[in-house]
């Protein structure tokens, strides 16, 4: 499992039927959370199961008026930098530390 988090700034305040679409977003296989800060809506999801750009996309499909940060390169990772992957070591001789 690889989570990550991504943030999404907010193109207006949300209303009440948004809030209510963000809710179905628990539903989507990935996603894990959503939480706001400021002006931005902060998507926690699973890497392994779901890539940023299809996580953008979703939120936009339900009617939640989003945007990235900045423009989403293919295969790229998050904007936000928190990466927490379980699958490799943290410390010692893995790939995942390797210095390139």
């Amino acid at each position: 499992m690889t989570f990550l988090t991504t943030r999404y700034h907010l193109k207006r305040n949300l209303t009440p039927n948004d809030f209510e679409r963000l809710r179905g977003l628990s539903t989507v296989y990935g996603i894990r959370g959503l939480s706001f800060d400021g002006p931005y809506l902060v998507v926690e999801y699973d890497a392994s199961r779901i890539h940023e750009a299809e996580v953008l996309a979703t939120v936009q499909q339900v009617g939640v008026p989003v945007g990235p940060e900045k423009p989403i390169a293919p295969g790229a990772f998050d904007y936000v930098g928190e990466f927490k992957d379980f699958a490799w070591p943290t410390q010692g001789l893995s790939p995942a530390n390797q210095k390139g």
